[in-house]
């Protein structure tokens, strides 16, 4: 049985060589009998289609083999754009079926599988179709086998035509090829898909190469190595093909070639004024007007004679530039160059674009200044509360823009027009400007945002403006709308409440004009601490906090969103409530209540602890409001909402029944028990069962007794709270427990929140 398995190796090794064009070695196939091959190819035909013959189970191989998907892998190295040349290979077909039409040369080299016709006539008429065999021959009817295989076809006519001379007389021979095989060659080094494949029998050098899904960007297209079965290596550019249209050396492929793809040596990138820019590779001994005519020249405003070359000084280890003129330069080290343009000293005149008559280019000799232009254009459904010039000077090599309003004469008065500048007017019902970004993001610093129940409008407005207008201009219905409205600067810190027919403004930065209606209420919010535009804004009565967020702008570098602070007048009336309330009960269960001094004392204490509450301190929502948190994106604002976002305290504090109630400097990983210890440790009526940690965000969190003190995970900003004891044997004095515990409560929740705002 061991023997068996052996051979049924060696025949499935054979039948696979055979497969992809191997002959068969004698020597092997004369160590096995008959049956034991019969058998192993029974086996092996099974394994693949117990339907196909061994030529069909081989061809579907084949163009498995040969549909190779191509991934397209990019040089990690190559940052600053696309090579040239790389992509030539993504659209090339890799069929295995030769188009029948195409004339046959001569010089077609014969392969495995190729398919014969062979018509004689004269004094014998027959019609032949002869198939190359596994082993390089064709089996000629009273010829006997005829070895064809890597001969031309010129050199099997000649060779049949000589035998059917020397065998008959009188009889003519026609030879002609039916049907052709594919050829296997092996594709190896810098390609996509290194490999052995099967191509078309017409394949040439850079038809075969896309078998592999092309030559990877590390791969030199300069060099590509042709290598034949007799050793013989030919070397092929791509460039004389991509770049000349030059065919001549892309030779046909033989079966058994062997295409070698070795890494580029060089790479130099070209820019500037040349037709192609691009990334190219180059060889030894090229110049620079090479690569110039690898971009395809100069453009038409190239300057010849100032090009600035990169290239790798290896003495000093360093990258130099330099500007050169010199074509003839040699393109060894160099990394890139830049082709400059001939720059245009002449002055040009001003271009006035958008809403006017007569768009285009304006004289500067004739205008004084730009109030001078002004008074000169005429305008057409122009939008009058915001224009744009945007100019550079030459001189100062400083670049402006400069916002003015044609309602407002003293934004445009006695400013200087320069070369080259351009002015811009927007069309009333559009309101857009085509312009540089820096200059569009100036535009909407200082949009006009106007909240009305019919929705939100921004308008674009610079100098004096009344808010009547924008009304008017927008249409906006103002029968059920409040005719108070509230405007907001919050670069200044204004908020003016008045009738919107008597506001009057001169824009700033981020201003607001708001309606209140009944199908619109809205809401006035503060916000405040580390932001960059602190103040009161108006926003519609379902926003929330995120929503408050992106209408501020930007924090501050040292803002803490860990411990943002919300508070809410409902919350703080209630807690005042409760504060007032617990107050009365304690004090009216002290005066029924017949004590000893010793009971009475630890009382007293908790009741000293809550009169120095601070209202302000009271009402927070605790929570993690930094931006783009679930709890800003769902909690909704409410009118008076206040906001505090606080700098990073880097600091934690002890307050409570500990020895020295103390804020000190956060260290990554302290504990509770160190953090107490920091403070002088327990008191001696510490409630030690009770502590608890206040955390930035507001949310208390209590120790668990079961657990280690230490296991707690402390944060900047966080508060630990150690509750007084208190020891009686009186039911009276444990009845008061509760109410110890809401007043103590209430007083450290306002301590921890003062801690936070004051840090």
């Amino acid at each position: 049985m061991k023997n068996c398995k052996k051979y049924l190796f060696l025949v499935f090794s054979i039948f696979s060589f055979n497969i992809y064009g191997q002959a068969i070695d004698p020597s092997i196939l004369s160590q096995l009998s008959t049956e034991q091959i019969e058998m192993a190819k029974e086996v092996y035909l099974s394994n693949n289609s117990s339907d196909k013959s061994v030529e069909e189970v081989e061809e579907s191989q084949v163009i498995d083999e040969s549909l190779i998907s191509k991934q397209s892998t990019k040089d990690a190295n190559n940052i600053s754009g696309e090579k040239y040349g790389y992509d030539f290979f993504s659209s090339m077909p890799t069929s295995l079926i030769a188009v029948g039409d195409l004339p046959l040369p001569n010089d077609y080299k014969i392969s495995l599988r190729d398919q014969f016709t062979v018509i004689l006539s004269g004094t014998k008429d027959a019609i032949f179709n002869l198939n190359v065999k596994l082993d390089g021959t064709i089996l000629f009817p009273e010829l006997g086998a005829i070895p064809v295989a890597g001969l031309s076809l010129q050199e099997v006519k000649n060779k049949l035509s000589q035998l059917i001379e020397q065998s008959y007389i009188g009889v003519n021979i026609d030879v002609s090829i039916q049907n052709l095989s594919a050829k296997k060659i092996t594709i190896v080094g810098a390609v996509q898909t290194p490999g052995t494949y099967l191509v078309n029998p017409f394949s040439t050098i850079v038809s075969a190469l896309a078998y592999s899904g092309g030559i990877s960007e590390i791969g030199s297209l300069r060099d590509i190595k042709l290598i034949r079965k007799n050793q013989e290596i030919i070397s092929f550019d791509l460039y004389d093909l991509l770049i000349r249209g030059d065919r001549s050396k892309d030779l046909t492929i033989e079966a058994g070639d062997t295409l070698l793809i070795n890494a580029a040596s060089q790479f130099v990138e070209i820019t500037g004024a040349v037709k192609r820019p691009g990334i190219y590779e180059v060889l030894d001994g090229e110049t620079l007007e090479s690569i110039v005519d690898f971009a395809l020249g100069f453009t038409q405003t190239a300057n010849k004679s100032n090009i600035s070359v990169s290239f790798l000084d290896l003495n000093k280890a360093e990258i130099v530039k330099k500007n050169i003129n010199n074509l003839n330069q040699s393109l060894k080290n160099v990394l890139s160059l830049n082709v400059f343009n001939y720059v245009n000293e002449s002055t040009a005149d001003i271009q006035v674009l958008g809403a006017i008559e007569q768009p285009g280019f304006y004289d500067i000799k004739k205008y004084k200044n730009l109030e001078d232009l002004i008074e000169n254009l005429k305008f057409k459904d122009v939008y009058p509360w915001l224009g744009v010039l945007e100019q550079f000077d030459e001189n100062k090599y400083i670049k402006s823009t400069v916002l003015f309003s044609l309602n407002d004469p003293s934004t445009y008065k006695s400013i200087e027009l320069m070369p080259n500048s351009k002015v811009y007017f927007a069309n009333i019902n559009d309101r857009s400007f085509i312009t540089s970004e820096e200059t569009e993001n100036l535009i909407a610093e200082y949009e006009l945002v106007i909240n009305h129940k019919q929705g939100t409008f921004k308008l674009p407005v610079y100098g004096k403006f009344f808010v009547s207008s924008f009304v008017d201009l927008l249409g906006l219905d103002m029968s059920d709308s409040d005719l108070n409205a509230t405007y907001v600067s919050p670069f200044e810190d204004i908020v003016v409440n008045q009738s919107y027919k008597d506001m009057q403004f001169t824009a700033k930065k981020y201003n607001t004009v708001s309606f209140r209606s009944p199908e619109n209420s809205l809401i006035e919010v503060s916000i405040s601490g580390s932001i960059s535009f602190p103040g009161t804004y108006i926003l519609n009565n379902n926003s929330t906090v995120e929503d408050l967020y992106k209408l501020v702008g930007s924090f501050k570098s040292q803002a803490y969103f860990d411990g943002i602070i919300l508070t809410r007048e409902a919350i703080r009336e209630r807690q005042i409530k409760s504060l007032e309330k617990a107050k009365e009960d304690l004090n009216s269960a002290l005066l029924i209540n017949s004590l000893n001094t010793g009971d009475i004392e630890d009382i007293r204490t908790i009741q000293a602890l809550s009169t120095e509450i601070d209202p302000k301190n009271l009402g927070r929502l605790a929570g993690d409001f930094s931006p783009n948190s679930q709890t800003s994106l769902n909690t909704v604002l409410f009118d008076g909402d206040s906001i505090i976002v606080p700098k990073n305290p880097n600091a934690i504090s002890v307050i409570g029944e500990v020895l020295n109630p103390i804020a000190f400097d956060f260290s990554e990983g302290i504990s509770v028990n160190s953090a107490i210890s920091n403070a002088g440790g327990y008191r001696e009526y510490a409630d030690k069962r009770r502590v608890y940690v206040i955390t930035a965000s507001g949310i208390s969190k209590k120790i668990n007794k079961n657990i280690f003190i230490g296991n707690l995970d402390l944060k900047p900003g966080d508060t630990i709270v150690v509750p007084r004891k208190i020891i009686t044997s009186n039911p009276a004095i444990d009845a008061l427990t509760p109410i110890t515990n809401i007043l103590s409560d209430l007083a450290f929740s306002a301590a921890a929140l003062d801690n936070l705002r004051t840090n």
